[in-house]
């Protein structure tokens, strides 16, 4: 058993936890604060713009993080100079010119992420971040690399220090609104940037190697469409929420929000915009009036579904910690004779650890929400509160988007990283077709069943394309067991509210538990070698 490997790849998993855990709880130690600070329809707005900022990073980025991981593996320490140079300067010319498109064009940029006018303005915001993140991609590359794990963590958690400082400061001190969040993620971001000034100092040289360019970009560029169809997957459930009439809303959600405190958010929106006009009503007015009126109803909607979803994180974070030591850990032990077997061991660990999280979860989402705070504060504002419905569904998603990380190995160590391509797009139409399908009928849970959906379909055809290049035999019948097995215990806590209690949630959880070594997803001897502190001998 290959104890003392898997025991490096949890070592790792753990520290770039701890950048990735409190980059990503940002989100989530951000949104209790954000729940009393503003409304649903105004953390929807900033809800559109960070989805935007997904999609757009893909663009900006267009896979040169994985180009850079693949030739720079190989390279020596001049090699690596000429990689790191050819890869930063391509990054930084790219993004200049596409930030100065969306400065130089704001109107459209706006349509396309469908912002109203009155927001335009944070479109500048955007392209000021979205440079400085797309220069950080290679430098934190090159630290994954070289397995400088706690530097990279160190390096996120001071960014992350800088946004939750300056967002109490500019919020609370200063008042600054929607704006005060994207005035301390541009310095979260710089600041990052900054730190990262070693590893430029180090690699960077004024070189540019077109032949060089041109692998990266061969190697890279198949992320591109991939990971658009990523996007689309993760995140296009909330462009379809958004779009939600007034009528749509009322008729799904009249026992669930206060259909008179927004009625009179939308009337507020609309004299907002006759201000701004200078009281003029012309016809072109009115229906800039109608248009912000009817954009408090989806707004709302995505803030409510978006808050909730940070409920998710505990699972996703998981996920985003295994990505960051799984390529590093894949890439260095892709020639050890047991390899597949490994692989297939790291798959039935991971879904284990992803579904007990998943049902930890699910049970105490209720309880988590009520947490006190000090002031006689809870921990999520009551009015987010409406949308928790949707909170298990939405964490099975991200145990699928661990399996399509597992998966990726065969892409990656036979070079076939256009895989990618029909996996994700396969992805993002069962994304498309089902959010258009269910959303206008079921709002959320239709937006999380079709992204939970997206995610399985991703993971499974990427499995079926990888498997005639790299086979892994991976223990199907334990983890499909599994999944039965825990489903049947969310069943029997879903339908009897008699088990919806603490004490019976955590019976429920040991229980689980206790059917791991039964179902052999992990034996005693396995757990008795992991927890060894030593590796055992050769």
């Amino acid at each position: 058993m290959p104890a003392g490997r898997l025991r490096q790849l949890a070592s790792e998993t753990a520290i770039y936890g701890l950048s990735s855990i409190l980059a990503r709880l940002l989100n989530f130690l951000l949104f209790p604060f954000y729940s009393h600070v503003f409304t649903p329809d105004a953390y929807g707005v900033i809800s559109i713009v960070y989805t935007a900022f997904l999609f757009f990073n893909i663009v900006y980025q267009y896979g040169m993080e994985s180009a850079y991981l693949r030739f720079a593996v190989e390279a020596d320490e001049d090699g690596r100079r000429r990689v790191f140079s050819t890869a930063v300067g391509s990054l930084l010319g790219t993004s200049l010119v596409l930030s100065a498109l969306i400065v130089l064009f704001p109107a459209p940029v706006a349509a396309l992420i469908d912002l109203e006018a009155r927001y335009r303005w944070l479109l500048y915001y955007m392209a000021v971040i979205l440079v400085l993140d797309t220069l950080a991609v290679v430098p934190f590359a090159e630290l994954r690399l070289r397995n400088r794990a706690w530097r990279f963590a160190l390096i996120r958690l001071a960014g992350v220090a800088v946004n939750i400082g300056l967002n109490v400061l500019l919020l609370v001190g200063l008042h600054l609104g929607v704006a005060g969040v994207f005035m301390a993620n541009a310095a979260a971001s710089a600041t990052t940037l900054l730190l990262l000034t070693p590893e430029f100092l180090r690699l960077w040289r004024p070189m540019f190697d077109a032949g060089l360019w041109r692998r990266l970009l061969r190697f890279g560029l198949p992320f591109l469409p991939g990971g658009l169809g990523y996007a689309i997957t993760d995140r296009i459930n909330l462009l379809f929420l958004k779009r939600m009439t007034p009528e749509q809303v009322r008729r799904l959600y009249a026992d669930r929000f206060d259909l008179e405190a927004l009625a009179r958010e939308a009337e507020r929106a609309a004299r907002a915009v006759l201000e701004r006009a200078g009281g003029v009503l012309t016809p072109e007015v009115q229906q800039r009036m109608a248009e912000a009126a009817q954009a408090v109803y989806g707004n709302h909607v995505v803030g409510v579904y978006n808050g909730v979803l940070k409920l998710a994180i505990f699972l996703m974070l998981v996920v985003q910690m295994f990505r960051f030591a799984w390529q590093p850990f894949f890439l260095q032990h892709a020639r050890d004779p047991d390899a597949p077997q490994l692989f297939a061991r790291v798959f039935s660990l991971l879904t284990a650890v992803s579904l007990l999280v998943l049902l930890s979860v699910s049970f105490f989402a209720a309880e988590i929400v009520r947490l006190p705070l000090p002031g006689g504060y809870v921990l999520i504002n009551p009015r987010y509160w409406t949308g928790l419905f949707i909170v298990p569904v939405a964490l099975l998603g991200y145990v699928f988007q661990g399996w399509y990380y597992v998966f990726s190995v065969g892409a990656y160590l036979r070079h076939r990283t256009a895989l990618f391509i029909p996996a994700t797009l396969a992805g993002a139409a069962v994304a498309l077709l089902f959010n258009a399908l269910l959303v206008p009928r079921v709002g959320m849970l239709g937006a999380a069943w079709a992204t939970t959906l997206a995610y399985a379909t991703m993971a499974l055809v990427l499995w079926g394309l990888t498997r005639p290049h790299y086979a892994v035999p991976y223990r199907w019948r334990q983890v499909l067991a599994l999944g039965a097995w825990s489903a049947v215990l969310f069943g029997a806590w879903h339908m009897w509210p008699a088990l919806q209690r603490p004490l019976f949630e955590l019976l429920l959880l040991v229980g689980w538990a206790a059917a791991l070594p039964a179902l052999r997803v992990v034996t005693p001897a396995e757990l008795r070698a992991l927890l060894r502190r030593r590796p055992p001998s050769a």
